[in-house]
This record gives C-alpha cells, structure tokens and sequence, in this order.
C-alpha cells in the first residue's frame, strides 16, 4: 500500500453488520421497557408503588392513577418519585410518606430532574421519574461505543454484559438511582479522557447529589502524575466537587438535624459483610444442598469478586478508569448486611461504576484463554436480568 492510502473503506453493508447486533439489543430493551405501559396509569408500574405504602402515600400523587404492587411493599422508587412532587421538601406530608426520610433526602439529583421535566405537573413529573432511567439507559448505549466500538465480537460482548447487567436492568425496572448515576460518571470519565478536567469537575459536583457514593468518582480526578500544582488543583476541584452536597447537607441539618448523617449500617468493617453473605450461602448449602447456590447472590459475589481482584492485579495509576474501579472496589468490600440481604442483594446495582471499569479495562486482555472466562465470571449477574425485568410484572 502507497503512501497515503488508508485501505479499504467499508461497504454500507459492512457498517451495518457491525452494529446490527446492538440495534436488535436496543430494539429489544425498548419493546420490553414499552409492555409496562397502561393506557390509564402511564409507565408508573415501571415505579414500584407498593399496597403496603399506599395509605401514606403523598395526596398529590394519591389523587392520580398509578400501579400499583399488590399485597407488596414496592421498591425505592416510590419514595423518590413523591419527593420529586416536592422538590424542597415542604410538606410535612412528604416526610409521612418515606421509609428514611433523611435517607432518602440527601438523594435529590433525580427528585429534581423529574420535577423540571414533568413541568411541576404531578402527573408529569411521575411520567419523568419512571422514564429517566430509561432515558439514561440509551445516552449510555451511546457513550459506551466509546469505549466499546463496534466492529468485533469482543467490544460487542463487553457492551452487551454492561447494559444489561443485572443491576442496571434493576435500576431501570425500578426506577432508581443506579443508572442515571453511571451516565454522570461515564460522562465525567470521557471528560477526562479528552483532558477537560473541570467539565469533570462539573459533572461530578451534579453527580454527588445523586447519591453519596457517586463521590468515589472524584478518585479519576487525581492527578496521573503527582506535583505540587497537580495536588493543588485537585484539591480544589474536590472542594468543588463536594460543594453543593455540603450546602445541600446544610438545608437538611436545618430539617432533620443529626439524622441526615445515619446510615442504617450499610457500610461495615472491611469483608464482614462479605463473610456474613458467605456464611448465609454456605448455611443454605448445608441445608438445602448445592441447589442452593443458584441463586443472584452467587451470581452477584462472583462477579465483583472477578471484577475487584481483575482490576486491583491491573495496576495502572494513570488510567483514570482503574482509578475508578479501585475506588469501587474497595467500596465493594466494605458493603454491610442491608445490601447484601434479598434476593437480589442491593450490592449488585449498587457497584455498577465497578463492573463498568471492569469490563473497559478488559479490553486490552490480549489472551482470549484469558478474555472470555473473565468476560463470563466478571458478568454473571447478566443471567438475572430476565427475571428482573419480570419483577412485580404488571
């Protein structure tokens, strides 16, 4: 080939082939995501009302017709789509109608996203909050090619194992705070990856009133190579960063005054959680036999098994990716009991940010002796994403 040639270009077809398997993925999201449509209660089955929550649900969203889970508590999402009639947290109502009130409250990104999207009209805003996932599910699709370009099996099977994992499906079907949360840290990632390091700056500072652990971002904001006025600036950009979360705290101290700090012991000395996960599974064996371990559990502490020990052995400072996974890693750890009881247990969605760094990372495994086991050990819970979908089916 002559100077200046740059090979074949490929045919229309070609092109087509490459990303016909995620447009058939997408294709298939988006009809599964439309069959929890009713023409009377919208998409708020994609919510999670529960019957047992129904009584003190909020007047301005009684009044409207919506899904709702029989003989069931719901999931989070109701909560969060209530608060999201009452942005600031007003009415004392609001605060009846919550499990953890302060818990819920410091998670208020979303809240608001739903009110100015749904205008500040209640039917509106239900329609937004149980739709923004959805929204944020395909941006992300999008900005995975990225990272995941079409054209190989390989960077289609890393797309494929990240949006339908098993805990972004969740935070789909139940309206959460999971992916919207990833497509900020995604965002801010690729920011940096272009060497513009404040618009991360920016998108983490939005990011952190998200939920508080979308905080363990500002790890890809440390400097790749350390001086004196590379510490100096991200000392100044974590400031930043943490700003509006610490004057967000500061309106809720005027509120709900030292419970805005409690935790409900979701966080627990590093692995003890992991032990008493594992001494649960290995109980269930004992007594219900190897049957036992099929479940999301297993499948769920496989995986960021796989994905913490792949990517604490991968050392790469530089990368701002292993910084990311590193951070969730050790987050992963030291998860307490709440987020490992259930089935699934709430750790699955909750280190999504890991499984994303994970499988980015994975791309430059040479070896394929090595890439698909580690594509399959690291993506199990991908086999819980059916079963996901169909929770609390209408």
């Amino acid at each position: 080939m002559s100077k200046g040639e740059t090979g074949p270009v490929p045919s229309a077809w070609a092109r087509v082939r490459d990303v016909l398997p995620r447009l058939i993925a997408i294709f298939a999201f988006v009809v599964c995501v439309c069959r929890f449509y009713d023409a009377r209660t919208g998409f708020t089955s994609l919510i999670g009302f529960g019957s047992r929550f129904a009584p003190q649900t909020v007047a301005a969203v009684q009044a409207l017709p919506r899904h709702v889970h029989r003989r069931s508590s719901g999931y989070d999402g109701q909560f969060y789509a209530q608060i999201a009639t009452d942005p600031l947290l007003r009415d004392p109502a609001t605060d009846r109608a919550m499990d953890d009130m302060p818990l819920r409250a410091r998670r208020i990104l979303f809240a608001w996203t739903a009110y100015a999207a749904g205008l500040g009209h209640p039917w509106w805003i239900l329609q937004a909050y149980a739709l923004q996932n959805v929204v944020c599910w395909l941006a992300l699709s999008l900005l995975l090619w990225r990272w995941f370009p079409p054209g190989t099996a390989r960077m289609t099977a890393l797309w494929i194992a990240t949006m339908f994992g098993g805990g972004v499906l969740w935070s789909v079907r139940h309206a959460l705070l999971d992916v919207p949360s990833l497509l900020l840290i995604a965002s801010a990632v690729a920011a940096i990856e272009r060497g513009r390091t404040w618009v991360t700056t920016a998108l983490l500072s939005v990011a952190s009133l998200g939920r508080e652990t979308n905080l363990l971002a500002l790890s890809t904001l440390l400097p790749a190579r350390w001086s004196w006025r590379a510490a100096a600036k991200a000392t100044l950009q974590t400031i930043v960063v943490v700003a509006p979360l610490l004057i967000w705290f500061d309106y809720l101290y005027s509120l709900y005054r030292d419970r805005i700090y409690t935790s409900g012991g979701t966080m627990s000395l590093p692995f003890s959680g992991l032990a008493w996960k594992a001494g649960i599974l290995w109980n269930g064996v004992a007594e219900r036999g190897i049957g036992a371990l099929v479940n999301p559990s297993v499948l769920t502490l496989i995986s960021l098994l796989v994905q913490s020990s792949y990517v604490i052995a991968r050392i790469d400072w530089k990368n701002a990716w292993w910084r990311l996974g590193v951070a969730y890693a050790a987050l992963f750890v030291c998860l307490g009991r709440p987020l490992w009881e259930g089935e699934p247990p709430t750790a699955m969605r909750v280190t999504i940010p890991l499984a994303l760094a994970f499988n980015v990372l994975l791309r430059d495994c040479a070896d394929p002796r090595r890439f698909w086991p580690l594509v399959l050990a690291g993506n199990l819970t991908v086999l819980c994403g059916p079963a996901l979908l169909r929770m609390f089916g209408r």
